[in-house]
């Protein structure tokens, strides 16, 4: 009976959980416990029939959540990890949902149709309406959280700030805005064009309406939106004297709001820069010459090249990059374990067909890319839930 259970057990293991010797005993041993309890003879004939009973036994035990959560544990060590989740909204064009915005809080996804704005829940799977339909409202850029949605209306340049919690709307008439990132009551954005002559990033408390000066632009622009994440914000911009062309990167402590660093990297252009885990990433290139993907560790504040294969767009999250790589006549994202000054692929997308674009990652970790299949389906992967 013993060796049938043992067999039973190894047949029976899913893939991905592999067990010591000393580990299937243990699972052996508290299957067994069961019929000891109350110990007494059993007749001959009944123990076959109280072999397969064990059998059944151990597979119910294996299927069990409470036992799998024992596995992770320490009872052994496996490798299964929640599936990418698919997110598919339909009647929802193409154009609305490249820049969805995911909210984690309220485990929805926000876009705009430009004159509208749209929420999908993933809990319920249904849309709402937040912002009702306006002709030709020119809606390009918003932010949002659980607690506030805002937006500018290009047509009227109105800044329009909606408390989701209230329904109260407040708005800011004459201004001109982009980049604009939410930092619990208080948004970031950049201004330009508007009476006051001022050029760069700005702090407006959501509550009081009260605004602040975060970064004056003198430079020539940058070609990448700011990166705010973990009371960091880092602010590109692109300096020219003479021949020489250098992107200064400005990094700001959003809590105390004052700039604690600066870095400067010897190229022409910066696209994408993305501040993660104590590191500035940028894509880096000047003109007519190959781009690289780049960092500064704010430990050593020196700037590390990134061996990589060939891409057109990238997301990185601590340890975890997505790449937009080449796929036979076209590109689709991969996801890729940092690993050094390497990158080692992960097959997190492989069984995905269609063509993959627009990786993004949220503050906390889950990258987000979009699906160019017929349904047009977003898929999210919280790379935190990786165990490699």
């Amino acid at each position: 009976m013993h060796e049938d259970i043992k067999r039973i057990l190894d047949d029976s293991l899913p893939e991905h959980i592999t067990l010591t010797e000393k580990q299937k005993s243990k699972i052996f041993n508290r299957a067994n416990q069961r019929f000891t309890q109350n110990k007494r003879s059993i007749p001959i004939k009944f123990k076959p029939l109280l072999s397969g009973i064990a059998i059944i036994l151990i597979a119910g035990m294996l299927s069990v959540p409470s036992f799998e959560n024992w596995i992770e544990q320490g009872a052994y060590q496996q490798t299964k990890t929640k599936p990418v989740i698919e997110v598919t909204i339909p009647e929802v064009e193409y154009p609305s949902l490249i820049n969805a915005i995911y909210v984690e809080e309220t485990n929805e996804m926000i876009y705009t149709d430009q004159q509208s704005i749209y929420s999908y829940s993933l809990s319920e799977n249904t849309k709402n309406v937040l912002v009702e339909h306006k002709e030709n409202a020119q809606i390009f850029d918003i932010a949002v959280n659980e607690k506030w949605l805002i937006w500018e209306e290009i047509s009227t340049s109105t800044l329009k700030i909606l408390n989701r919690l209230n329904h109260s709307l407040k708005e800011v008439p004459n201004i001109h805005t982009s980049d604009l990132q939410l930092v619990d009551d208080k948004l970031i954005f950049l201004s330009f064009g508007n009476d006051d002559q001022f050029a760069g990033y700005k702090l407006m408390d959501l509550i009081s309406m009260d605004e602040s000066i975060i970064h004056q632009q003198t430079g020539d622009g940058a070609g990448s939106k700011a990166s705010f994440r973990e009371n960091f914000i880092v602010i590109p911009e692109s300096f020219k004297s003479g021949d020489q062309s250098t992107i200064h990167f400005y990094l700001y402590d959003m809590k105390k709001q004052v700039k604690v660093d600066e870095f400067m990297a010897p190229y022409e252009n910066a696209n994408n820069v993305i501040f993660s885990k104590n590191k500035i990433w940028a894509l880096l290139y000047n003109d007519n010459e190959d781009s690289i993907l780049a960092y500064f560790d704010l430990g050593d504040k020196r700037m590390q090249k990134l061996n990589v294969p060939k891409f057109e767009d990238y997301a990185v999250y601590g340890d975890y990059l997505a790449l937009s790589v080449p796929k036979k006549d076209s590109n689709t994202v991969k996801l890729y374990k940092i690993t050094g000054d390497k990158v080692v692929a992960l097959k997190t997308f492989d069984h995905i067909n269609e063509r993959l674009v627009k990786p993004r990652f949220t503050e906390n970790g889950i990258l987000i890319v979009n699906g160019e299949g017929k349904l047009l389906t977003m898929y999210l992967k919280d790379v935190n839930q990786l165990n490699h």
